[in-house]
């Protein structure tokens, strides 16, 4: 990942599909980024929305091809690209910073960041993947969620949002590099996850208290609940409550 092209574009309807259509024209290659000043059709994960002021924020998505990973070994994508948005989230606010399962960076509880990735399998093996990333930067009113929070509303300061975007490249440069490294991707990950000293889960339509436990290699989340004792979740079948 030695030279990254940054493909900025004024508006689209989500940047993870813009690299779909420039993936389908040959017009982009391993390690390129698409950036957008606007999306009108942002999402995360299970299909939610994503809401971005024009101009205010980072919405981008990178294409990228990593060597002999398999389907099996998705969960080492998920802990450098977690690790690589917080680490650079922490690079330009003092507040604690979280990575909540299963693609959310927090800010103390309210969400500053969203990712959303997408394996392309052959064989059972990871042929590429796109990588979506949303920073709030600069926006500072959220409509409608009231548990959104920016680099701005932390910091106080107006931040480049390019100098967030080239932040996040040579986090990514780095994380990815340390890719085989599973053991200490994932004692990192761990370490920054939100909820391991309590939380609230959302589970068959009742609040419950509880804690985090793991985040499993198969992307299930280990959860203690007060009530319950421990089990084993899948994303759509369990939510942690900000």
């Amino acid at each position: 990942m030695s030279t990254i092209k940054i493909i900025k574009v004024n508006a689209t309807r989500s940047t993870n599909d813009k690299v779909k259509m420039l993936i389908k024209s040959k017009k982009i290659i391993s390690g390129h980024i698409v950036s957008s000043k606007y999306q009108y059709g942002g999402r995360g994960q299970l299909s939610n929305r994503w809401y971005s002021s024009y101009g205010k924020n980072l919405l981008c998505s990178l294409y990228y091809i990593f060597p002999k990973i398999t389907s099996n070994q998705a969960y080492s994508i998920n802990y450098a690209v977690s690790l690589s948005v917080l680490k650079t989230v922490k690079k330009f606010i003092s507040d604690q910073v979280f990575i909540k399962w299963p693609n959310d960076i927090m800010a103390g509880d309210k969400k500053i960041s969203g990712i959303l990735i997408e394996n392309t399998i052959r064989s059972n093996k990871i042929y590429s993947t796109i990588i979506g990333t949303g920073i709030n930067i600069n926006q500072i009113i959220f409509r409608n969620l009231p548990n959104a929070t920016s680099i701005k509303q932390s910091s106080k300061k107006d931040i480049s949002v390019d100098s967030v975007l080239n932040e996040l490249i040579k986090n990514y440069k780095f994380y990815f590099s340390n890719i085989n490294n599973l053991e200490e991707l994932s004692k990192e990950y761990h370490e920054n996850l939100y909820g391991l000293d309590g939380c609230t889960f959302l589970l068959n339509g009742e609040n419950l208290k509880g804690k985090v436990v793991e985040v499993i290699e198969n992307g299930q989340i280990k959860v203690k609940i007060d009530s319950k004792g421990i089990s084993k979740y899948n994303s759509g079948d369990i939510k942690i409550i900000i």
